[in-house]
């Protein structure tokens, strides 16, 4: 299987994002990733790609194997700021705030940019 190499627009957005990030390779496709060392972890794909148009979608892992919050269709300019909503929700997530299925309670899982949905 031949996966395409990182983009230089992927690679100046990861460096935009910070030194915490970094590429790496999540199902066969390239993705900027975030370790936030507390049990959940960041994926951002589909900024693979010389467009600035092409809208990412972000994932927020729990314990590397359960996506617990997913952003859709966000647009380049507005990554960094879900990122960092992402991470503070991360920050802010109980043992009791899941379900146990391993979900969070009482919350939408997938959140479409396009909704208006805001990361302040």
């Amino acid at each position: 299987m031949n996966i395409s190499k990182p983009s230089q627009h992927m690679k100046s957005l990861c460096k935009e994002l910070g030194p915490e990030y970094r590429i790496t390779v999540i199902d066969l496709s390239q993705v900027i990733y975030r370790d936030f060392g507390n049990g959940f972890d960041l994926e951002i794909s589909g900024v693979n790609t010389l467009s600035l148009r092409k809208r990412a979608t972000l994932y927020l892992w729990h314990d590397k194997n359960r996506m617990i919050k997913i952003v859709k269709s966000v647009p380049q300019e507005e990554i960094g700021k879900w990122a960092e909503w992402l991470r503070q929700k991360a920050e802010s997530i109980k043992p009791e705030d899941f379900d146990r299925y391993g979900y969070l309670k009482n919350e939408k899982r997938t959140i479409f940019f396009e909704d208006g949905a805001d990361a302040s």
